[in-house]
């Protein structure tokens, strides 16, 4: 019972009623069914080959950032939770050279308290590098964006072929009509 529905829906049942038009649109469906199947999981190994490459250069950059001591010049009351403060504070940087600038911290500090600073290589100040955990993260992100983009490409070439179909579906019983309406609507006058 369900491979002949199966049939049915794909057309294959050999049904001398289904149009042109119709198989098209059902080896469509399958087209884009299989194009999906096949594209997915290439189109998510490259999405994830890309951000791999990327992170690879972050995580490049990021192998030069070090933990240097920061003096606090101003006190600063502890800021709310999941805030932070920015206070003015003087470092060296990792080639020696002194810095001072705006500098977040989450907890009450006093003025000239010591704290560690993660700081790039032009002694900027930056958090620290990321775990393992939010690089997988990013990967499975992108690979399922990638995967639903793909899925809307294809759902948008799906409607665009219906869309087409549609109207030489219109045009095909529009022209069929204008071949029998004639004498139906004949018939009708001679009745009433």
């Amino acid at each position: 019972m369900r491979a002949s529905r199966l049939a049915r829906t794909l057309g294959l049942d050999g049904n001398p009623l289904r149009r042109r038009t119709d198989k098209i649109a059902a080896f469509l469906g399958v087209l884009l069914v299989a194009a999906f199947l096949i594209g997915a999981p290439v189109v998510a190994r490259a999405a994830i080959g890309w951000v791999s490459r990327v992170a690879a250069a972050e995580q490049q950059a990021m192998r030069s950032w070090h933990q240097v001591p920061a003096v606090v010049q101003k006190a600063a009351p502890a800021p709310a939770a999941w805030e932070v403060s920015w206070v003015p504070a003087r470092w060296t940087a990792p080639g020696g050279r002194p810095r001072t600038g705006q500098i977040p911290v989450s907890d009450a500090v006093a003025a000239g308290q010591t704290i560690r600073l993660w700081v790039d290589a032009a002694g900027t100040p930056t958090g620290p590098p990321p775990g393992q955990a939010p690089v997988e993260l990013d990967d499975v992100a992108t690979a399922a964006v990638a995967v639903v983009a793909l899925g809307v490409v294809l759902l948008c070439l799906m409607g665009a072929g219906r869309f087409v179909l549609d109207r030489r579906r219109l045009a095909g019983w529009e022209a069929a009509w204008a071949d029998v309406g004639p004498q139906w609507t004949k018939r009708f006058r001679s009745r009433g």
